[in-house]
């Protein structure tokens, strides 16, 4: 048994976001056979040790946002990636120095952990990067207007994190991604190439909650909408794809679950037929009358767990040629895709009028989710690299 420090600059719980889920899952399956504790930051009192029970001990740093903004300004002039500054704890750092040497290895979850690898440390070290930053923040410039001002942070941000992946990159024994694409384009920025390591997401099975039935009703979207690609999605379909399949059937509606920006609700609303959820516990009762769960990002990134979350409860799942561009589904067998709005339409128009490949796709799911993505067998590598 190995002593685990998994550092992360995020609280894991409630779940909500593909990187959180990635986190509880990959601290739950370490921790079957290993000891480990989380240092986090998260909103005061927020270690709840209930839904963490796996974890031996748990701690939690808070930060002030008049703090964070300073520290972005500092990392901006020292040439560091913003988020280094926005997430950076002195409390934390100091107090992840003072404990180093009781662990035999370390991993620090996303590249803004990073910074808080103690410079002494002499056992295991490692990243779990989940995406490569660089290359996302590439794909997000590229879907931004020049009149957006955001446009123009990501474009000084992809510089910094650019720079700064090379550099700390040389630091770990190991790096960690969640698909190969960005596995390969991390290849220039190592010198030790056998270093990378690629463990895909996981999610076990659910249960079977889709049923074809002629009042179904729901076009589905899970995310986090705090998230730009995915707040650009769910805009895009809301203002074009949406108004069409109303025009055939008015009663079809874009239900939006995950953790959401006030303004951001109060812009989606203004859309006919959009129901905002918002963080939501339980999905059970949300995700009963669904057509089908859609993943229509424009970045071909990571790899979105939303989709797995269609598939465990048999959702038929309709993804973008891009989000498809990443995973490893069966075209047609597992999952619908489509290329532009037109062929959206039309992969939603199948599933409602056409009940017998409905219930074929909705099983061929669930099939997949128990062959291919057991948590157990997924996460598996991990046990290798600790």
């Amino acid at each position: 048994m190995k002593k685990i420090l998994f550092i992360s600059t995020r609280f894991p719980f409630p779940i909500f976001g593909g990187d959180k889920l990635r986190l509880f899952d990959i601290i739950k399956f370490l921790s079957k056979k290993n000891q480990v504790d989380l240092i986090c930051l998260g909103e005061r009192n927020q270690a709840q040790k209930k839904n963490l029970a796996f974890c031996k001990n748990i701690k939690v740093f808070h930060l002030n946002f008049l703090s964070r903004i300073i520290n972005s300004f500092f990392s901006f002039f020292k040439l560091q990636p913003l988020q280094n500054g926005f997430y950076l704890s002195n409390e934390m750092k100091s107090y992840i120095n003072s404990v180093k040497d009781e662990y035999d290895s370390i991993v620090c979850h996303l590249l803004r952990s990073s910074q808080y690898l103690p410079n002494k440390f002499k056992g295991k070290k490692i990243l779990e990067m989940t995406d490569l930053q660089s290359l996302a923040y590439h794909e997000l410039i590229t879907q931004l207007s020049i009149l957006n001002p955001l446009k123009y942070i990501y474009i000084i941000e992809k510089f910094l994190v650019e720079r700064y992946e090379k550099k700390i990159f040389e630091k770990f024994d190991n790096i960690v991604f969640v698909s190969k694409k960005d596995s390969f384009k991390a290849k220039k920025k190592v010198s030790r190439k056998k270093r990378l390591y690629v463990v895909g997401n996981a999610k076990d099975f659910a249960f079977k909650l889709f049923k074809h039935k002629k009042n179904n009703n729901k076009i589905i979207f899970i995310g986090n909408i705090k998230f730009i690609p995915n707040l650009l999605a769910c805009v895009d379909f809301a203002k074009n794809a949406l108004k069409k399949i109303n025009i055939k059937y008015p009663k079809i509606k874009f239900h939006v679950i995950g953790d959401i920006r006030y303004l951001d609700r109060l812009f989606l609303n203004k859309h006919k037929n959009v129901v905002i959820h918002g963080k939501v516990n339980n999905l059970k009762n949300v995700l009963k009358n669904s057509i089908c769960g859609l993943c229509n990002l424009k970045i071909s990134t990571g790899f979105q767990n939303k989709t797995l979350s269609y598939m465990s409860y048999g959702i038929p799942a309709i993804l973008s040629n891009n989000s498809f561009s990443n995973a490893n589904f069966k075209k047609n067998k597992e999952v619908l895709v489509f290329k532009n709005d037109e062929q959206l339409i039309n992969n939603i128009f199948y599933l409602i009028e056409n009940k017998k490949a409905a219930n074929q796709l909705s099983i061929n799911s669930q099939k997949t989710i128990k062959k291919k993505f057991n948590s157990n067998k997924i996460l598996l590598k991990y046990a290798e690299i600790i």
